[in-house]
Protein backbone atom coordinates (compact mmCIF):
# COMPACT_ATOMS: atom_id res chain seq x y z
CA UNK A 1 0.00 0.00 0.00
CA UNK A 2 1.19 3.51 -0.85
CA UNK A 3 -0.11 6.15 1.52
CA UNK A 4 -0.32 9.93 1.27
CA UNK A 5 -0.51 12.21 4.28
CA UNK A 6 -2.27 15.20 2.77
CA UNK A 7 -4.52 15.35 -0.26
CA UNK A 8 -3.53 18.66 -1.83
CA UNK A 9 -2.59 19.50 -5.41
CA UNK A 10 0.77 17.74 -5.48
CA UNK A 11 -0.62 14.61 -3.87
CA UNK A 12 -3.41 14.60 -6.43
CA UNK A 13 -0.93 15.04 -9.28
CA UNK A 14 1.02 12.01 -8.11
CA UNK A 15 -2.12 9.95 -7.55
CA UNK A 16 -3.36 10.89 -11.03
CA UNK A 17 -0.09 9.81 -12.61
CA UNK A 18 0.07 6.59 -10.60
CA UNK A 19 -3.47 5.51 -11.42
CA UNK A 20 -2.95 6.39 -15.09
CA UNK A 21 -0.01 3.95 -15.08
CA UNK A 22 -2.16 1.24 -13.50
CA UNK A 23 -0.81 1.55 -9.97
CA UNK A 24 -3.34 0.61 -7.31
CA UNK A 25 -3.49 0.17 -3.51
CA UNK A 26 -3.34 3.89 -2.76
CA UNK A 27 -4.63 5.49 0.42
CA UNK A 28 -4.75 9.16 1.39
CA UNK A 29 -5.53 11.05 4.59
CA UNK A 30 -7.22 14.41 4.20
CA UNK A 31 -9.06 16.45 6.86
CA UNK A 32 -11.67 17.89 4.48
CA UNK A 33 -14.57 15.55 3.77
CA UNK A 34 -15.40 17.14 0.40
CA UNK A 35 -11.80 16.69 -0.71
CA UNK A 36 -11.79 13.04 0.39
CA UNK A 37 -14.91 12.41 -1.64
CA UNK A 38 -13.42 14.21 -4.64
CA UNK A 39 -10.22 12.14 -4.61
CA UNK A 40 -12.09 8.90 -4.07
CA UNK A 41 -14.51 9.56 -6.92
CA UNK A 42 -11.84 10.74 -9.37
CA UNK A 43 -9.18 8.09 -8.78
CA UNK A 44 -10.75 5.24 -6.84
CA UNK A 45 -8.39 5.67 -3.89
CA UNK A 46 -9.27 5.03 -0.27
CA UNK A 47 -9.55 8.32 1.62
CA UNK A 48 -9.70 8.81 5.38
CA UNK A 49 -9.43 11.66 7.89
CA UNK A 50 -6.94 9.60 9.94
CA UNK A 51 -3.19 9.99 9.38
CA UNK A 52 -2.50 6.99 11.62
CA UNK A 53 -4.83 4.79 9.59
CA UNK A 54 -2.79 5.57 6.48
CA UNK A 55 0.51 4.97 8.27
CA UNK A 56 -0.65 1.64 9.61
CA UNK A 57 -1.77 0.40 6.20
CA UNK A 58 1.15 1.67 4.10
CA UNK A 59 4.59 0.32 3.23
CA UNK A 60 5.53 3.57 1.48
CA UNK A 61 4.38 6.81 3.05
CA UNK A 62 4.45 10.13 1.17
CA UNK A 63 4.33 13.22 3.37
CA UNK A 64 2.51 15.77 1.21
CA UNK A 65 2.00 18.50 3.80
CA UNK A 66 3.30 22.05 4.07
CA UNK A 67 6.69 22.54 5.75
CA UNK A 68 5.04 24.51 8.55
CA UNK A 69 2.82 21.50 9.37
CA UNK A 70 5.54 18.85 9.22
CA UNK A 71 6.55 18.99 12.89
CA UNK A 72 3.03 18.32 14.16
CA UNK A 73 2.46 15.56 11.60
CA UNK A 74 5.71 13.78 12.49
CA UNK A 75 4.94 14.00 16.18
CA UNK A 76 1.58 12.32 15.55
CA UNK A 77 2.76 9.51 13.26
CA UNK A 78 6.24 8.79 14.67
CA UNK A 79 5.08 6.06 17.11
CA UNK A 80 3.57 4.14 14.18
CA UNK A 81 6.68 4.32 11.95
CA UNK A 82 9.04 1.37 12.11
CA UNK A 83 12.28 0.56 10.28
CA UNK A 84 10.46 -1.33 7.53
CA UNK A 85 8.51 1.69 6.30
CA UNK A 86 9.78 3.97 3.54
CA UNK A 87 8.99 7.63 4.19
CA UNK A 88 9.08 10.23 1.41
CA UNK A 89 8.84 13.97 2.11
CA UNK A 90 7.90 16.40 -0.66
CA UNK A 91 7.97 19.45 1.64
CA UNK A 92 10.43 22.24 0.82
CA UNK A 93 13.22 22.74 3.33
CA UNK A 94 12.60 19.57 5.33
CA UNK A 95 15.95 17.78 5.55
CA UNK A 96 16.77 14.09 5.83
CA UNK A 97 18.43 14.79 9.19
CA UNK A 98 15.24 16.41 10.43
CA UNK A 99 13.18 13.41 9.35
CA UNK A 100 15.73 10.96 10.73
CA UNK A 101 15.79 12.63 14.14
CA UNK A 102 12.04 12.09 14.50
CA UNK A 103 11.37 8.77 12.78
CA UNK A 104 12.65 5.28 13.56
CA UNK A 105 13.56 4.38 10.00
CA UNK A 106 16.53 5.00 7.74
CA UNK A 107 14.43 4.44 4.65
CA UNK A 108 14.00 8.16 4.06
CA UNK A 109 13.74 10.05 0.79
CA UNK A 110 13.50 13.78 0.26
CA UNK A 111 11.86 14.86 -2.99
CA UNK A 112 11.37 18.24 -4.62
CA UNK A 113 8.63 17.90 -7.24
CA UNK A 114 7.08 20.79 -9.15
CA UNK A 115 3.65 21.90 -10.27
CA UNK A 116 3.80 20.65 -13.89
CA UNK A 117 3.36 17.22 -12.35
CA UNK A 118 -0.33 18.14 -12.55
CA UNK A 119 -0.12 17.44 -16.29
CA UNK A 120 2.48 14.65 -16.01
CA UNK A 121 5.29 17.00 -17.09
CA UNK A 122 6.87 17.41 -13.69
CA UNK A 123 10.51 17.58 -12.66
CA UNK A 124 11.27 15.70 -9.45
CA UNK A 125 14.62 15.50 -7.69
CA UNK A 126 15.35 12.82 -5.08
CA UNK A 127 17.89 12.80 -2.26
CA UNK A 128 18.30 9.82 0.04
CA UNK A 129 20.49 8.25 2.68
CA UNK A 130 23.49 6.49 1.20
CA UNK A 131 22.49 3.28 2.95
CA UNK A 132 19.09 3.14 1.26
CA UNK A 133 18.55 0.63 -1.53
CA UNK A 134 16.05 -2.01 -2.58
CA UNK A 135 12.55 -2.33 -4.04
CA UNK A 136 11.11 0.53 -2.00
CA UNK A 137 13.45 2.96 -3.73
CA UNK A 138 12.54 1.57 -7.15
CA UNK A 139 8.85 1.99 -6.35
CA UNK A 140 9.33 5.63 -5.37
CA UNK A 141 11.19 6.27 -8.63
CA UNK A 142 8.32 4.65 -10.53
CA UNK A 143 5.81 6.88 -8.73
CA UNK A 144 7.75 10.02 -9.61
CA UNK A 145 8.31 8.92 -13.21
CA UNK A 146 4.54 8.63 -13.59
CA UNK A 147 4.33 12.43 -13.35
CA UNK A 148 7.45 13.44 -15.30
CA UNK A 149 11.22 13.20 -15.12
CA UNK A 150 13.38 12.25 -12.15
CA UNK A 151 16.91 13.11 -11.08
CA UNK A 152 18.82 11.81 -8.05
CA UNK A 153 21.13 14.45 -6.56
CA UNK A 154 22.97 14.98 -3.25
CA UNK A 155 20.87 16.70 -0.63
CA UNK A 156 23.28 19.64 -0.52
CA UNK A 157 21.92 20.61 -3.95
CA UNK A 158 18.27 20.57 -2.88
CA UNK A 159 17.93 24.27 -2.05
CA UNK A 160 19.28 25.13 -5.51
CA UNK A 161 16.88 22.59 -7.03
CA UNK A 162 14.01 24.19 -5.14
CA UNK A 163 14.94 27.59 -6.57
CA UNK A 164 15.28 26.38 -10.17
CA UNK A 165 12.58 23.76 -10.71
CA UNK A 166 10.44 24.06 -7.59
CA UNK A 167 9.90 27.83 -7.88
CA UNK A 168 10.65 27.95 -11.60
CA UNK A 169 7.06 27.44 -12.84
CA UNK A 170 5.99 30.61 -11.02
CA UNK A 171 8.88 32.55 -12.56
CA UNK A 172 7.99 31.37 -16.07
CA UNK A 173 4.33 32.12 -15.36
CA UNK A 174 5.23 35.67 -14.32
CA UNK A 175 7.15 36.15 -17.56
CA UNK A 176 4.16 34.80 -19.50
CA UNK A 177 1.88 37.24 -17.67
CA UNK A 178 4.17 40.10 -18.62
CA UNK A 179 4.30 38.99 -22.26
CA UNK A 180 0.52 38.72 -22.46
CA UNK A 181 0.04 42.13 -20.86
CA UNK A 182 2.55 43.64 -23.29
CA UNK A 183 0.79 41.99 -26.23
CA UNK A 184 -2.52 43.49 -25.15
CA UNK A 185 -0.90 46.94 -24.98
CA UNK A 186 0.27 46.40 -28.57
CA UNK A 187 -3.34 45.94 -29.64
CA UNK A 188 -3.92 42.18 -29.36
CA UNK A 189 -6.94 40.81 -27.53
CA UNK A 190 -6.34 39.07 -24.20
CA UNK A 191 -7.36 35.73 -25.73
CA UNK A 192 -5.13 36.08 -28.79
CA UNK A 193 -2.15 37.28 -26.75
CA UNK A 194 -2.58 34.30 -24.39
CA UNK A 195 -2.64 31.80 -27.26
CA UNK A 196 0.44 33.36 -28.85
CA UNK A 197 2.44 33.41 -25.62
CA UNK A 198 1.48 29.96 -24.36
CA UNK A 199 2.09 28.22 -27.68
CA UNK A 200 5.39 30.03 -28.08
CA UNK A 201 6.44 28.82 -24.63
CA UNK A 202 5.39 25.26 -25.45
CA UNK A 203 7.16 25.27 -28.80
CA UNK A 204 10.32 26.76 -27.36
CA UNK A 205 10.35 24.15 -24.59
CA UNK A 206 9.95 21.38 -27.18
CA UNK A 207 12.89 22.71 -29.17
CA UNK A 208 15.06 22.96 -26.07
CA UNK A 209 13.98 19.45 -25.08
CA UNK A 210 15.65 18.10 -28.23
CA UNK A 211 18.96 19.04 -26.61
CA UNK A 212 19.40 22.32 -28.45
CA UNK A 213 21.31 24.74 -26.20
CA UNK A 214 19.31 27.86 -25.31
CA UNK A 215 22.01 30.12 -26.69
CA UNK A 216 21.89 28.33 -30.07
CA UNK A 217 18.12 28.79 -30.29
CA UNK A 218 18.48 32.45 -29.34
CA UNK A 219 21.02 32.99 -32.13
CA UNK A 220 18.84 31.11 -34.63
CA UNK A 221 15.91 33.46 -33.99
CA UNK A 222 17.99 36.64 -33.89
CA UNK A 223 18.73 38.29 -37.24
CA UNK A 224 21.28 41.13 -37.22
CA UNK A 225 19.43 44.42 -37.08
CA UNK A 226 16.07 42.66 -36.81
CA UNK A 227 13.11 42.75 -34.45
CA UNK A 228 14.40 40.08 -32.05
CA UNK A 229 17.73 41.82 -31.66
CA UNK A 230 15.92 45.05 -30.80
CA UNK A 231 13.94 43.32 -28.07
CA UNK A 232 16.94 41.43 -26.69
CA UNK A 233 18.85 44.68 -26.34
CA UNK A 234 16.16 45.92 -23.97
CA UNK A 235 16.42 42.75 -21.88
CA UNK A 236 20.19 43.23 -21.68
CA UNK A 237 19.84 46.91 -20.78
CA UNK A 238 17.38 45.97 -18.01
CA UNK A 239 19.79 43.24 -16.75
CA UNK A 240 17.47 40.26 -17.20
CA UNK A 241 20.28 37.84 -16.31
CA UNK A 242 20.96 39.69 -13.06
CA UNK A 243 17.26 39.72 -12.20
CA UNK A 244 17.03 35.96 -12.80
CA UNK A 245 20.12 35.32 -10.72
CA UNK A 246 18.87 37.42 -7.82
CA UNK A 247 15.43 35.77 -7.92
CA UNK A 248 16.89 32.25 -7.79
CA UNK A 249 19.31 33.24 -5.02
CA UNK A 250 16.42 34.63 -2.94
CA UNK A 251 14.44 31.41 -3.44
CA UNK A 252 17.47 29.30 -2.50
CA UNK A 253 18.12 31.34 0.64
CA UNK A 254 14.49 30.98 1.68
CA UNK A 255 14.81 27.22 1.30
CA UNK A 256 17.84 27.29 3.56
CA UNK A 257 15.87 29.29 6.13
CA UNK A 258 13.08 26.72 6.10
CA UNK A 259 15.63 23.98 6.63
CA UNK A 260 17.17 25.75 9.62
CA UNK A 261 13.73 26.07 11.19
CA UNK A 262 13.54 22.31 11.04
Amino acid sequence: MIGFIGGGNMAEAMIKGMTAKGMKDIMVSEPREDRRQELGAAYGVSATPSNLEVVSASDILILAVKPQSMGAVLEEIAPAIDEEKTVVSIAAGITLDYLGSRLKTERLIRVMPNTPALVQEGMSVMSLCGCFYGPGLDTVKTILMSVGRVLVLPEKMMDAVTAVSGSGPAFFALFAEAMIEAGVKLGLSQADASVLVVQTLLGTARLLDTGMPPEKLRVMVTSPGGTTEAGLKVFEEMSLREIAGRALLAAKQRGEELGRRG
